[in-house]
């Protein structure tokens, strides 16, 4: 029997919205906040918080764009840890009340993303998966992997993975 599109997303983005939490937890336990939440790898790079809400929404907006679920507004205020945890959980809370029958038949269903822009590009729901959605998701959770490595957070490949999860 084939992976539905919830199969391959949801569950995926939780597992690892949790790592992302758990990464957090990492760098804030190095004491290095102050300087973790505006870093970044060079200098038209957007800093890290945007890296964990840019993360985040990828996720949500799997949902809300192929599931068709409400979009939670969640602004991006966040300056802290404690502030990009709870944006985590949320979007997690969010993510566990999607339903897989939400994903029912949407492969071939057209979803619209919109760049910076401005412009809008047709995808349909398996293209909008397999060629956004998910590696958007992890280009974000890995430039928050290198963020931390590179202000000297002790984390590694088995963290990144969520060994122990």
């Amino acid at each position: 029997m084939p992976f539905t599109l919830y199969e391959v997303s949801i569950p995926l983005f939780i597992r690892n919205l949790q790592v992302l939490k758990k990464l957090l937890e990492k760098g804030q336990a190095s004491g290095k906040e102050t300087t973790l939440v505006e870093s970044r790898l060079i200098a038209d790079m957007l800093p890290f918080t945007f890296q964990v809400q840019s993360a985040c929404d990828s996720a949500k907006f799997q949902a809300v764009r192929v599931g068709g679920l409400e979009n939670p507004v969640m602004e991006d205020k966040e300056k802290t840890f404690l502030e990009l945890q709870e944006r985590i959980t949320k979007t997690i809370a969010f993510l566990e009340t999607v339903k897989p029958e939400s994903f029912e038949g949407k492969e071939g269903q057209e979803v619209r993303t919109i760049k910076r822009n401005g412009v809008s590009i047709p995808l349909n729901g398996k293209q909008y998966t397999f060629e956004f959605s998910i590696p958007n998701f992890f280009f974000h959770l890995s430039m928050v992997y290198a963020l931390l490595r590179k202000e000297g957070v002790e984390v590694g490949k088995s963290d990144y993975l969520g060994a122990g999860l």
